[in-house]
């Protein structure tokens, strides 16, 4: 994963309200792995994305 691209596309800025512990988690998180606070938040939401296709619309059928 920490080789893997992302935010490589268009970007754009999103400001949100989370509580102050997330935030200091996140920065731990990009001190400890080398990542920037930016491409964590872009592979949660990506990931969060992936299982919830249903939140877009998308309607799965799964076995």
């Amino acid at each position: 994963m920490k080789t893997q691209k992302h935010n490589e596309g268009e970007l754009a800025d999103l400001t949100v309200k989370i509580e102050a512990q997330l935030i200091k988690d996140l920065q731990t998180m990009s001190e400890n792995s080398e990542m920037s606070v930016d491409d964590i938040v872009a592979v949660a939401i990506k990931r969060f994305r992936s299982s919830h296709a249903d939140y877009m619309g998308i309607k799965l059928d799964y076995p």
